[in-house]
């Protein structure tokens, strides 16, 4: 039985401002769930919404969820609470992976158990120059730091976009592999003139070019362009997942935990697009650390192979967790034994609300 809640709304300020087309974050709003059980077991789960236009919920109605929620999962088994949030999973997924993956925790998920062996596994690189730093200083710092592949935000201005990543080429070269995200900022004419502008030599893919689930266009674009394509705002649940396969959408699929809502969900989903012969990329860049430890672990325990975009924990002013993980030559890094704890002075510091509910065994 869960005898307490603990729900938190956490304001964590990050080192740099993160920008897309989308809009600037200089803050996480994450959402963040502790549960207790009578044998004193503790489950953690978090939900870290993106800019307005990335996903339907808001940090209102995320919040409204959890607190809404705690009261009734007071006093369940792991396993009622768990079938409970389920039926809402597919209409309030970044509020619901505050608590499913809680309590996935709970019931000891094979997908969220640490490997004997710890965890060490390859991250992207994000192409954001600081205020007074050149690009090519600033790609040249990223390859010392170890990284293989990089990020790139496209889709403001296209003819721009196109002129950045010729540049981009240039400097690195073989170096790294370049990864592209356009926010689903292109037109249809815009997109295909930016895949055939651009040199296919050491570029991995071009992600997200249309709105989500802009089905026909995506299948247009990938009939014709010489760039692989991956989808990320698109894909929520197993229907999207299905309909990126049958239509030859792309040939990537990025799966994020909050949008997935479940760990044993995502796991479930990418086994589906494997199926189909779309290769699996994992990753979130707005979730702070707790999000970015349950994300390496499914990529650990499902062997995805591409770099991982769960690089959020290294954006905050200050990690969540009382042992920071760690981050090595461009890559995560996770010591076999880890134990993940909160730091309650963070807790205390960047809270803007939280609540506790507690009942007796």
């Amino acid at each position: 039985m869960i005898v307490s809640v603990d729900i938190y709304d956490l304001r964590l300020p990050l080192k740099v401002p993160y920008g897309n087309s989308l809009g600037i974050l200089r803050e996480f709003n994450t959402f963040l769930t502790v549960l207790t059980d009578e044998d004193g077991r503790v489950g953690m789960g978090e939900g870290t919404p993106a800019q307005p236009g990335y996903q339907w919920e808001t940090p209102e109605s995320i919040w409204g969820f959890v607190e809404s929620k705690a009261s009734e999962v007071l006093g369940k088994s792991a396993e009622e609470a768990h079938a409970l949030l389920m039926g809402s999973k597919n209409e309030f997924p970044l509020a619901c992976t505050s608590y499913l993956t809680a309590l996935e925790e709970l019931r000891q998920a094979p997908v969220l158990t640490m490997p004997q062996e710890g965890v060490r596994l390859p991250l992207v690189g994000i192409v954001n120059p600081p205020q007074g730093s050149s690009l090519e200083s600033h790609l040249e710092q990223r390859l010392r730091e170890g990284f293989t592949t990089l990020k790139v935000k496209v889709g403001f201005a296209v003819d721009e976009d196109i002129r950045k990543v010729q540049k981009i080429q240039a400097v690195v070269g073989d170096a790294a592999k370049l990864r592209l995200d356009a926010n689903q900022a292109y037109t249809p004419e815009e997109a295909l003139r930016f895949v055939n502008s651009v040199k296919p030599d050491n570029i991995e893919l071009l992600e997200q070019p249309f709105a989500a689930r802009a089905w026909e266009p995506m299948r247009e674009l990938a009939s014709r362009s010489p760039l692989p394509l991956m989808l990320d705002e698109s894909i929520f649940n197993e229907e999207d997942v299905r309909r990126t396969g049958q239509d030859g959408c792309a040939q990537f699929i990025k799966f994020k935990l909050m949008k997935s809502a479940s760990a044993v969900s995502m796991q479930q989903q990418m086994e589906m697009a494997r199926g189909y012969g779309i290769k699996v990329l994992i990753g979130n860049g707005v979730s702070s650390d707790l999000g970015c430890y349950h994300e390496s672990l499914i990529a650990a325990r499902c062997g995805v192979a591409f770099a991982g975009e769960q690089n959020g924990y290294l954006k905050p002013v200050c990690p969540l967790f009382r042992e920071p993980l760690g981050f090595a030559d461009g890559h995560i890094c996770i010591p076999a034994g880890y134990k993940r704890e909160l730091d309650p002075d963070v807790l205390q510091k960047y809270s803007r609300e939280q609540r506790h509910l507690t009942r007796m065994p």
